[in-house]
Parts: structure tokens; sequence; C-alpha cells
């Protein structure tokens, strides 16, 4: 029942005035009947490619069915967007075209790479790594910590999706100075909105 209560009250906040921009935008759902007859079918075989609910042409390729249903990955998505703009705005609605078409490939393993940086720019080699954006519109993602939305890498991602789509690039070298647009209010708004996915228990 709390759940219920916190998710009518997420989507009510999301309400806004005319001329203002948040994850309201995306409930439109024009697409339904692609959504209704897109689900994981445990009988056929993995990986899958599902659509996500209310994103337009946003995909995620599943390893199994519990990873994870398509409702869950829409929400994680919304609180995503929310928190953005919330923080930093949209202009141009750049971040919601590219979340749109995003394309989120759930993984059972992490992986190492031979490159990548830490959250302070320190370059590191042969690193293990829980998240990849691998392109503008493709992201790869470890399933997360206890099988939960929330403890992957999923909205840390999703914050160089939305710095590519704003700037060009995706800030790899993340708070680093070898790279411009990552800040400190990024790495704050991901906690943040990790923890309105711990509330709904995701």
């Amino acid at each position: 029942m709390l759940k219920k209560v916190l998710l009518v009250l997420f989507f009510a906040g999301c309400v806004s005035c005319p001329g203002h921009h948040n994850s309201a935008v995306f409930l439109d759902n024009k697409k339904n009947k692609i959504y209704k007859t897109s689900f994981c079918e445990p009988e056929n075989s993995f990986p899958q490619m599902i659509v996500v609910p209310f994103f337009g042409r946003a995909t995620q390729i599943v390893p199994n069915c519990q990873t994870y249903p398509k409702h869950k990955t829409s929400l994680a998505l919304m609180v995503f967007y929310h928190h953005w703009v919330k923080s930093f705005g949209d202009e141009n609605l750049v971040v919601k075209k590219a979340l749109e078409k995003i394309m989120i490939e759930w993984g059972v393993n992490k992986k190492v790479v031979k490159k990548g940086y830490s959250l302070d720019g320190k370059e590191r080699r042969d690193v293990t790594v829980v998240g990849m954006t691998k392109t503008k519109s493709y992201i790869w993602v470890w399933q997360g910590y206890n099988h939960k939305i929330s403890e992957s890498s999923l909205i840390h991602e999703l914050v160089h999706v939305a710095l590519r789509a704003k700037n060009g690039h995706g800030d790899s070298d993340h708070e680093g100075d070898i790279y411009h647009g990552w800040t400190k209010q990024h790495t704050t708004m991901i906690l943040e909105a990790k923890e309105v996915l711990r509330s709904f228990n995701i």
C-alpha cells in the first residue's frame, strides 16, 4: 500500500505548469499497442529486446525476465529525467529525445576494460566496470547489487547520455579536468535519484 501511495505522490509531483519540462512529458503513452505486445517471454531464448513503455523507441535487452520488468525500467528513466530537469533543465528537450531512443543492455556479469576513469578523473587500466556508455543511445549496465536497479549504474550511465546530448560528449573522466560537463552536482543528483528508486524497492 505504501508503494502505491509513493507512486501516486511521485507522479503527482511530475505535473508542472506550462513551459516547464519534467517526467510528465512522457505520460501520453501514444504507442500503447506496441507496449502491450512487447514483453519478456520466458519460454523463448535470451537475450530478448523489449520496448520500454512511455519512452518512444526506447528498448532494453534483457538476459532473463527478472532483469528487469519493463515497468521498473520505465519508472527508473522517469525518476532520472525528473531529477535531471530539476537540477539542470532540458532546453530544447535534447535529454528527453535521447531517452526516447535509448537502448539499455542489462548484463549479469561485470566487465573488464583496458582503460577507464574514476569518479575524480584518475585514469585506470584493466579496470572492472559495472556500466558503459557505448554510443549516444546505447548503454550496457550490470544488473546491480542485490538485483536492484537502484544498486546498478543505470542512473550514472544516463548522466553520460544526457551530457552527450547536451554538450556533444559524455565527459568520460567525470569530475576530472580532461573533459568538462560533469560536476559534483551531477554526482549528487545520481545519489538523490537512487534514493527515490530505493523508496520504491526497485
